[in-house]
């Protein structure tokens, strides 16, 4: 009797060490990835693509990857910062309008393993621009300067906008060169600017009936500057000087006289404007 359970004793002390093996066997595989997401959902040429996954693992995490295609080229994998623990952030490069970028997540776990997250896709999409929130916001006859400010958002392209003066002379047109103006930024168009860009094509008086016209791309009117008579634009009228013609407050419809401020917010006050 004494002997068989020595037998069985002895069976049972083999198997512990194998269990203990298997048991630890059981937490060895690849990471689990609870979450991937992207921001923004909906995409322009502006914007870089943030991805963020969420994942688990019982021994770590070696690295993640983003891995993505660009209308179907593979592009180079994006190594992904690790912010808070467990979780992986990256960003996919802007694309060009109508891109389609497919990518995924490849999370390398500290005991070999790797995972791949599920498929996402977007396709990038230019959004109009809405023209409707670039101002003409001050005509400084002192320096020879127009300034235009964009109070939306989004940055607006100035390619195909145009200044006219006197109902005659464009007196400025933006070429693809010019770029976009960002969102609450101020460009200035100042005559015989080094700069061909920004370049306005005569002067301006503090002392002649003055008038401009803002146009978008298509023709649309963006905002007009009058001071004196339609009829003897170009003749002589009381002399302003030294201050400018502004948009007070910044940005909305009135015309007011206040010392310059191009390339910056208008005055917070000003006076009126003599019509002789």
């Amino acid at each position: 009797m004494m002997k068989n359970l020595l037998y069985i004793l002895a069976i049972g002390l083999f198997f512990i060490p194998q269990y203990s093996c298997l048991k630890d066997e059981m937490y060895t595989g690849p990471a689990t990835i609870n979450e991937i997401t992207f921001s923004p959902t909906t995409v322009t040429p502006d914007d870089q693509v943030v991805v963020s996954i969420k994942t688990s693992d019982l021994k770590g995490i070696a690295s993640a990857k983003i891995s993505y295609t660009v209308n179907g080229t593979a592009q180079a994998d994006i190594n992904m910062a690790e912010n808070p623990t467990f979780t992986f952030i990256g960003s996919i490069p802007k694309q060009t309008d109508k891109a389609v970028v497919k990518f995924i997540v490849n999370v390398l776990n500290k005991s070999g393993f790797t995972t791949s997250s599920v498929e996402k896709i977007y396709t990038v999409g230019a959004i109009p621009p809405d023209f409707g929130n670039l101002v003409l916001n001050e005509i400084d006859g002192n320096s020879k300067t127009i300034e235009l400010f964009n109070k939306g958002a989004k940055a607006i392209p100035l390619m195909g906008v145009t200044l006219t003066k006197n109902n005659t002379a464009v007196w400025w047109t933006g070429a693809a060169a010019a770029g976009n103006i960002a969102a609450g930024g101020y460009v200035q168009i100042i005559q015989g600017n080094s700069d061909p860009n920004f370049a306005g094509a005569s002067g301006i008086s503090n002392k002649q009936s003055l008038k401009f016209e803002l146009k978008d791309p298509s023709g649309t009117s963006r905002g007009i500057f009058l001071r004196g008579d339609e009829a003897t634009l170009g003749g002589a009228i009381s002399d302003i000087s030294p201050k400018s013609y502004q948009r007070i407050p910044n940005g909305t419809s009135d015309w007011k006289l206040a010392a310059p401020t191009t390339g910056a917010p208008n005055a917070a006050s000003g006076d009126n404007i003599p019509q002789n």
